[in-house]
């Protein structure tokens, strides 16, 4: 998460695309078993409450999602996206 950026209440930030708790034969799931992907929030952007952003997403400079959005895909700077799954709005 870069400088100036608004996360508003209850946004829940995804790090795994494929959770499981157990692998195929049954076995727990350790460390090992997963990757996390990493997100990135770019300067000045604003994440409306509750909204979800799932892992390996980049969300561009300065745009704004909208409350209760899920984010399944890259954002592009100066953007507003909203809705399940988000979609583009309009150009700020």
């Amino acid at each position: 998460i870069e400088d100036n950026v608004f996360v508003g209440h209850g946004v829940m930030f995804t790090n795994d695309l494929f959770p499981r708790a157990t692998n195929a034969d049954g076995s727990a799931q350790t460390e090992a078993d997963w990757v996390v992907i990493e997100t990135f929030i770019k300067k000045g952007a604003s994440i409306g409450s509750n909204a979800t952003v799932l892992c390996g997403i980049t969300i561009g400079e300065n745009a704004l999602i909208g409350a209760g959005a899920v984010v399944t895909k890259n954002v592009p700077a100066n953007t507003v996206y909203a809705g399940n799954p988000a979609k583009f709005i309009k150009n700020i």
